[in-house]
C-alpha cells in the first residue's frame, strides 16, 4: 500500500504494518498495568506508607503511571484493530491510523517523561516497601527497553528524503540521494558518482510509479512463491513445460562433451578460491579461523599489496583451489566499483594460464551488478553487454596490461592456453574479458559458473557460444536476473497484492503455517471474488510502455549446462525425501523469469555448484589429480 504519512512526511512503513508491534506492546503494557495496579492498591491499604521519604510522590507516580499506561494500552488496542482491517490496497479502511499515531506520539513523549521521573525515584528512594521498589524498577527498566526499541523502529522506517515525487527529474534526484545514503560507506571513489546516476536512472524509470513499502513487497513475493509452488505441484505451469521441452539431455557419450564437463568440474574450485577468506570461513565456520591463523604471515599482502597483513586471502585461495605458491602468478584482492577482485595462476596438469574473477562479495560489487544497462563491448562492434561488467572487464584488462601479467606468464609458458573463468559477477566479467582478448589468444576459453542473466545481447550471446561454457544450478536467481525479469516479477508482485484482499498479517501467518506444512498452500491462496482498486501515485505513465519496449533483452552467455533438480515429494511433515539431478543443455532464452523460492539463493552459492559438479562427476578430477 502507499507509504504511511505522519508528521507531514512519508515513512518506510504501511498502516497495516502495526499489527505485530502493537500486539507486542499490548502484552508488555498489560503486564505493567497488572503490576502497578496491584502495587498501587496495596500501597493505599498499607500502614507502612509513611516510611517513604516522599509518600505523596510515590502515590503520584503509581497513580499516574497506571493511568497513562492504561490509556496507552487502549490506544495500542485501537491501532492494532484498525491496522488489521482490509487488504493491502484497501487503505481507506485504515485512514484513521495516522491520526491515532499523532496522538500516540504525544503519549510517547509523556511516557518518556514519566519514565525519567520513575527512574530517579525508584533508584534513589530506599525507604519504601521493598516489594514496591522491585516492582517499579522492573516496570521502569522494561519501559526503557521498549522506548529504545521504539526509537530504533522509528529510525529504521524514517525516509530522510520525504518519499515520493511525481516529477520524473525529481525522482531521478531522489533515487540518486537514496543510493548515496545507502552506500555511504563506499566513499568518494572514482566511479561512484557516475554509478549512482546510472542506478538512479534505472530505478526511477522502473519503480517510480510503485508506491509500496518493504513489507508489501515481501508479502507479494510470498504469494508469488506459493502460486509458483502450487502450479509446479499440479504441473499446470506452461512456462515450466515449455522450459523442459526446450532443453535436451547432456550427451555424456560424446567425448568432447564429457571432457568439457570434466574441465568444468576440475576448474570450479579455482572460482571458489577467488572469494578468499570470507568463503573459507563460511565453509569451515569452526576450524576456519584456526587453519588460516596457522599459516598466517606478517609480511604484507599479495603480489600487488592488496591482501591483508596476515595473507588470509592468499592462504584461503590456496586451500580452496589446491594451488601452490609457485602456481599463483598475480593477485588483486582489492575490489572497487567496476573493478572486482581477481587472480592469475598456472595449471601445469592442463597446461593453461587461468584468469579467475571473483563474484559479488562487497557493496562495490553489488553496485557494479546493478548498473545493468547495455553498452557496446570494446573491440566487438555491434555486440552489447551489461554496462557494469563491460567497465569491470575493461579495468581488469588495463591492470593486466599495465603490469604485463599475461605477457610474463606466456613468456614462461609459451605453449599454454588462456582460460578465463569466474562465478556470478565474475562469470559475466570473464565472458566480456574473453571477447576483448579473443583476437590476441584465438584458442581462449571461458567458463562461466552461475553467470548473470542480463549479460549479453542476442547476437553477442550467440557469438559467445564459440568460446564460453556456462553452468547453471536448478533455481538459482542470478542467471534469471535481468531488467526484463525484474519488471516481470514487479508486475507479478503488484498483481498478487492487488488480487488478494486478505490482511497482511493473515497472509504472513498463513505463509508461516504453509512453510511448516501445517496448512495447504491452496487454502492460503483462497481469496474473495471482489477486487480492490490498485492505488498507485498519479505519475505520468504515458511514456512507460514506450520505455518498456526499448528495454533490450539481455541473455546469459555461451553454451549452458543446466543442472536440474527433480524433487521426490515426501509426507506432510517433511519437505522432500530425496533429489535426482538431470544434466541438460539449455538454450539461452529460457532463463527469463525468476522463481521465488529459498533455493534461488542457496543454488547460486559457489560451494553448492562445486559440490554438485563433483557429485555428478564419476571420477576424481580435483586440482592436483590426473585424469
Amino acid at each position: 500500500m502507499p507509504a504511511l504519512e505522519v508528521l507531514g512526511r512519508r515513512w518506510y512503513i504501511g498502516s497495516d504494518d502495526l499489527v505485530f508491534p502493537s500486539f507486542f506492546c499490548i502484552l508488555m503494557r498489560t503486564f505493567w498495568v497488572f503490576i502497578l495496579g496491584s502495587r498501587f492498591s496495596s500501597y493505599l491499604h498499607s500502614t507502612s506508607n509513611k516510611e517513604c521519604n516522599h509518600p505523596s510522590l510515590v502515590l503520584f507516580y503509581l497513580a499516574t503511571a497506571t493511568a497513562l499506561i492504561s490509556l496507552v494500552l487502549l490506544l495500542e488496542i485501537l491501532v492494532m484493530t484498525l491496522s488489521m482491517r482490509g487488504g493491502i490496497m484497501q487503505v481507506e479502511k485504515r485512514r484513521a491510523v495516522p491520526t491515532l499515531l499523532h496522538f500516540r506520539l504525544f503519549l510517547f513523549l509523556l511516557e518518556i517523561g514519566l519514565c525519567v521521573f520513575g527512574t530517579y525515584w525508584c533508584f534513589v528512594e530506599t525507604g519504601c516497601d521493598r516489594d514496591i521498589l522491585i516492582s517499579v524498577r522492573l516496570v521502569v527498566i522494561s519501559n526503557w527497553v521498549l522506548i529504545a526499541l521504539t526509537l530504533i523502529g522509528i529510525i529504521a522506517v524514517f525516509d530522510p528524503f520525504g518519499g515520493y515525487h511525481s516529477d520524473k527529474s525529481m525522482n531521478d534526484k531522489l533515487w540518486e540521494k537514496r543510493f548515496k545514503s545507502w552506500c555511504c560507506c563506499v566513499g568518494q571513489q572514482e566511479n561512484s558518482h557516475g554509478a549512482f546516476q546510472d542506478l538512479a536512472r534505472i530505478f526511477s524509470s522502473q519503480f517510480a510509479d510503485v508506491d509500496l513499502v518493504a513489507s508489501d513487497i515481501a508479502v507479494g513475493l510470498m504469494i508469488v512463491s506459493q502460486q509458483q509452488h502450487l502450479a509446479a505441484q499440479k504441473r499446470t505451469d506452461l512456462h515450466q513445460m515449455s522450459f523442459e521441452s526446450e532443453c535436451e539431455r547432456y550427451n555424456f557419450e560424446n567425448r568432447e562433451s564429457r571432457e568439457t564437463f570434466q574441465d568444468l568440474t576440475y576448474f570450479s574450485s579455482y572460482a571458489l578460491g577467488a572469494y578468499g577468506w570470507p568463503l573459507f570461513m563460511y565453509i569451515h565456520p569452526i576450524t576456519g579461523c584456526f587453519n588460516l591463523c596457522q599459516e598466517c604471515s606478517l609480511f604484507g599482502g599479495g603480489s600487488d599489496g592488496s591482501d591483508n597483513a596476515c595473507h588470509s586471502n592468499h592462504i584461503a585461495l590456496k586451500k580452496l583451489s589446491g594451488l601452490e605458491d609457485n602456481d599463483i602468478l598475480y593477485t588483486h584482492f582489492t575490489s572497487n566499483i567496476y573493478s572486482p577482485a581477481f587472480y592469475v595462476a598456472v595449471d601445469h596438469n592442463r597446461q593453461v594460464i587461468i584468469v579467475t574473477i571473483r563474484g559479488t562479495l562487497s557493496l562495490q560489487d553489488v553496485i557494479t551488478d546493478m548498473v545493468c544497462e547495455p553498452q557496446e563491448i570494446p573491440g566487438s562492434p555491434g555486440l552489447r553487454a551489461h554496462r557494469g561488467m563491460v567497465l569491470s572487464a575493461s579495468n581488469i584488462l588495463a591492470i593486466l596490461e599495465k603490469d604485463g601479467v599475461l605477457e610474463r606468464a606466456f613468456s614462461l609458458y609459451p605453449e599454454f592456453q588462456l582460460l578465463i573463468l569466474g562465478h556470478s559477477l565474475g562469470a559475466g566479467t570473464a565472458t566480456i574479458l574473453g571477447f576483448m582478448l579473443r583476437h590476441r589468444y584465438p584458442s581462449l576459453r571461458c567458463f562461466a559458473y552461475g553467470p548473470p542473466g542480463g549479460l549479453l545481447s542476442e547476437d553477442a550471446a550467440e557469438e559467445s557460444k564459440k568460446f564460453v561454457v556456462s553452468t547453471v544450478v536448478n533455481k538459482e536467481f542470478a542467471t534469471r536476473l535481468s531488467i526484463n525479469s525484474i519488471v516481470q516479477l514487479r508486475d507479478s508482485v503488484l498483481a498478487a497484492i492487488q488480487g488478494n484482499l486478505r490482511s497482511k498479517w493473515k497472509l504472513t501467518l498463513d505463509h508461516i503455517l504453509s512453510v511448516m506444512r501445517l496448512r495447504p498452500i491452496a487454502e492460503v491462496l483462497l481469496n474473495s471474488e471482489e477486487e480492490a482498486p490498485l492505488i498507485l501515485p498519479t505519475f505520468d505513465r504515458a511514456g512507460e510502455e514506450e520505455d518498456q519496449s526499448e528495454i533490450p533483452k539481455l541473455l546469459p552467455p555461451g553454451k549452458i549446462i543446466f543442472i536440474h533438480r527433480n524433487e521426490i515429494q515426501a509426507g506432510c511433515c517433511s519437505s522432500y525425501s530425496g533429489s535426482h539431478y538431470d544434466v541438460l543443455l539449455a538454450p539461452n532464452t529460457v532463463f527469463d523469469s525468476i522463481p521465488v523460492a529459498p533455493e534461488m539463493l542457496t543454488d547460486h552459492l559457489p560451494d553448492t555448484l562445486v559440490h554438485l559438479l563433483k557429485e555428478l562427476q564419476p571420477i576424481d578430477i580435483s586440482p592436483g589429480s590426473h585424469v
